[in-house]
């Protein structure tokens, strides 16, 4: 007669956090649909909060935070496998959506003008300069292409829940407070759409003093971080949150093209919304290219210099052809593409992240600069590719007006923005 096994050790569960959140949008959200074709950014109806948006949310944010102060890549991906998941292993980090917004309303950002050419809809200039690939292409354009919309969800909110082993508390923690406080969902979050805050708890720590508990963490090459990160906020609030987004696009949009900072006074008669650039790159590409409308042959600044492509890449930079109004432009680069491109890469996401933030009951524009590695750039002319340099030195950055203000010098044109933010 054989004996009854006896029962199988009992194995003690290990000890789970539960974690609701609920959050809210600050901004309107670009997006966020798994389906985009061309210009049109859809969002999803029946899911616009998905888990494996979250997910790559969170991934990101502990990368840039590196809370197990991994030293190299090799430790930070075997890391980041072992909380987040791996295509053969389970993530230890589960999320699940509990309640999804309320369905938005559709925002228009552009419009067609009674010329036919598309500007920003009142109100949306500042919005419409982070938004452009809104806008259908010129030869869409031509054939009456809509506009594609942004997405209201107003004060609607969404809960979240993240479900985890207490030995992770720190990694999940830290992911949640970086991206509740830096990040957002659906596309362009570095512009600030889809800016997301916590609508079930006030924050008590301000986002600066936080962003000291992981400065000193390792940094790791070419992975974008928190270690010595540049935080700023304006340093007056605004009404609303919008408003204070608003504010950090049109410093942004000055810096790089508006007039009397980063382009001079529209010249008299001209339709244009301001003169020539103050930057090096048009001059330095109408030398590469060697075409220049004759009235734009003496350069504006001479430092063969691309210096903004520390704001990301690739920038693609459009002259005007020339028209009866705007007889002078003729005979500018007029080929396509002109695009500045990082070597070896794609794209290079921008180390500049602005967006809203609220302390108590107020509301400033923020501005967190990721200590982030640029690459190498190259400019492309149609078929031909010139190696160029971004790189300044206190000499060359002299010669550029924008990066000269109230006295002081900027060498890195994301430090001009930072300071001008402040004041």
């Amino acid at each position: 007669m054989r004996s009854v096994p006896p029962p199988p050790a009992a194995t003690k569960r290990r000890e789970q956090n539960v974690d609701k959140r609920q959050y809210q949008f600050l901004t309107y959200v670009f997006g966020g649909g798994v389906k985009v074709k061309d210009h049109e950014k859809h969002r999803d109806p029946v899911t616009p909060v998905r888990v494996a948006s979250v997910r790559g949310q969170l991934r990101f944010w502990w990368r840039a935070c590196n809370p197990s102060k991994c030293t190299t890549v090799e430790e930070l991906r075997q890391r980041e496998g072992e909380i987040w998941g791996t295509t053969s292993q389970v993530s230890k980090v589960e999320i699940a959506v509990l309640s999804q917004p309320a369905a938005p309303k559709s925002i228009q950002v552009f419009e067609y003008n009674d010329r036919h050419r598309l500007v920003a809809c009142r109100d949306m200039k500042e919005i419409a300069y982070g938004a452009f690939p809104l806008q259908p292409s010129r030869e869409a354009q031509t054939a009456g292409a809509q506009p594609w919309v942004l997405f209201d969800y107003g004060s609607s909110t969404f809960s979240l829940s993240f479900t985890y082993p207490e030995k992770l508390r720190q990694d999940v923690e830290a992911a949640l407070w970086a991206w509740e406080t830096f990040g957002g969902l659906g596309g362009r979050t570095r512009r600030g759409f889809g800016a997301i805050q916590r609508a079930d708890l006030q924050r008590t720590t301000s986002a600066e003093a936080a962003l000291s508990s992981y400065s000193e963490n390792p940094k790791i090459a070419g992975i974008p971080s928190l270690h010595k990160a540049r935080f700023a906020t304006a340093r007056r609030h605004s009404t609303t949150t919008l408003e204070a987004w608003k504010e950090g696009l049109r410093l942004l949009q000055n810096i790089r093209q508006g007039e009397n900072f980063g382009r001079n006074e529209r010249p008299e008669n001209s339709r244009k919304p301001a003169g020539r650039s103050r930057w090096p790159e048009p001059d330095e590409i109408r030398r590469l290219t060697g075409r220049s409308a004759p009235l734009h042959m003496e350069p504006v600044v001479q430092v063969s210099r691309f210096p903004r492509a520390v704001f990301g890449m690739p920038i693609v930079f459009h002259f005007n052809p020339g028209s009866a109004s705007e007889p002078g432009s003729a005979g500018d680069p007029g080929m396509k593409p002109l695009q500045l491109q990082p070597v070896g890469f794609e794209r290079f996401a921008s180390p500049l992240i602005i967006r809203p933030i609220t302390e108590g009951k107020n509301f400033y524009t923020a501005a967190l600069a990721l200590s982030s590695d640029v690459p190498d750039a190259e400019f492309v002319a149609a078929a031909n590719v010139y190696p160029v340099d971004w790189r300044l030195d206190p000499t060359l950055a002299k010669k550029i007006r924008p990066l000269n203000r109230n006295g002081m010098t900027h060498i890195d044109p994301i430090d001009l923005f930072l300071s001008e933010l402040k004041k």
